[in-house]
């Protein structure tokens, strides 16, 4: 897909990752992108980034995306907006430990549930034959295949956000929809949620085999902008660590492997 001209929805865009994000389709002027999160100066965020990017519509939808009806006034919003929407990324996230049952339970209704909505809201706001198809990105981590020993219901949310994309994202779904589904799976990238969650980085820096390392967010960009814009790539999930560069996985068959 070419991102010049194209209507996006990316959640979790008022920090970290999901702000990289809109301002990286921003940078490929796309037409439009709606960012959609809980905070409270989302509409100064997209101020700022209309001033950046003044080519582009840049609007503000204040949504708890665990809510399936306040999620689908975000799609409705920019439906009503532009009249289609082409790119929806499931960006918005939280880490916790397994000592905190209500924000591990909050983990798993962040990072699965709220992206099973967003995925088929997507696939049906996008839908080929009411629309003109479109693709999807969930953004996962590479905890789903290197779990760590204390968040398990982080690591579960990470590897179902994995799984889930991989069924919504199969061949017959995209014959049928016209729209595209993969998963992003960096490893650890410095974000407000690192800052934001007390002990995790602490917990980091224990971490074996070098897995403590942070990835660049240039890097994660770049996985992310070659997920949307390749045609080739559907039901897929694209790791990137910094100490075994891009994978490609398919369905569970075998890596391909390239250097970053």
């Amino acid at each position: 897909m070419i991102i010049k001209e194209k209507i996006a929805l990316v959640t979790g865009a008022g920090s970290g990752l999901g702000n990289d994000f809109a301002s990286a389709l921003l940078k490929e002027k796309a037409a439009a992108v709606c960012l959609v999160d809980i905070v409270e100066n989302g509409d100064k965020i997209a101020s700022d980034l209309q001033k950046e990017f003044p080519q582009s519509d840049v609007t503000f939808y204040h949504c708890d995306v665990t809510n399936h009806s306040l999620f689908q006034g975000a799609f409705e919003f920019v439906k009503k907006r532009y009249g289609h929407i082409d790119i929806v990324c499931n960006s918005a996230g939280v880490a916790a430990y397994d000592q905190e049952l209500e924000a591990s339970v909050r983990a798993l209704r962040v990072n699965l549930e709220a992206v099973y909505y967003g995925t088929k809201l997507g696939m049906e706001y996008m839908d080929k034959e009411k629309a003109r198809g479109g693709v999807i990105i969930n953004i996962a981590s590479t905890a789903a295949f290197y779990p760590t020993d204390s968040g398990m219901c982080y690591n579960a949310s990470k590897a179902g956000c994995v799984s889930l994309t991989q069924s919504a994202g199969s061949r017959y779904n995209l014959e049928r929809c016209g729209v595209r589904v993969n998963a992003l799976c960096p490893s650890l990238v410095d974000t407000p949620m690192i800052s934001s969650t007390p002990g995790l980085r602490e917990m980091i820096a224990a971490l074996p085999n070098g897995r403590h390392e942070f990835l660049s967010i240039k890097a994660v960009v770049q996985g992310f902008l070659q997920l949307v814009e390749n045609a080739e790539l559907f039901g897929v999930a694209m790791a990137i660590t910094p100490w075994s560069g891009t994978s490609i996985i398919r369905n569970n068959q075998n890596y391909i492997t390239f250097e970053m």
